[in-house]
């Protein structure tokens, strides 16, 4: 059985972005930790439906 899946949006640039923005990877513990959020914010993973969206974007600053 497959469940919902987990979208999430960082408040990082992609390491392979082409304004030249220092990037950092993913950590497994940024994973955790957006599963432990996601978790708390209702999401069950193993029930199936649309995709669950978390948004860790704050501070984030888009380049010109």
């Amino acid at each position: 059985m497959r469940g919902a899946t987990l979208v999430v949006t960082t408040n990082q640039p992609h390491p392979s972005n082409w304004f030249g923005r220092d990037a950092r990877p993913v950590l497994p513990s940024d994973v955790a930790h957006a599963i432990e959020l996601a978790l708390q914010e209702g999401w069950t993973p193993t029930e199936p439906g649309s995709p669950v969206c978390l948004d860790l974007s704050a501070g984030f600053t888009p380049s010109p």
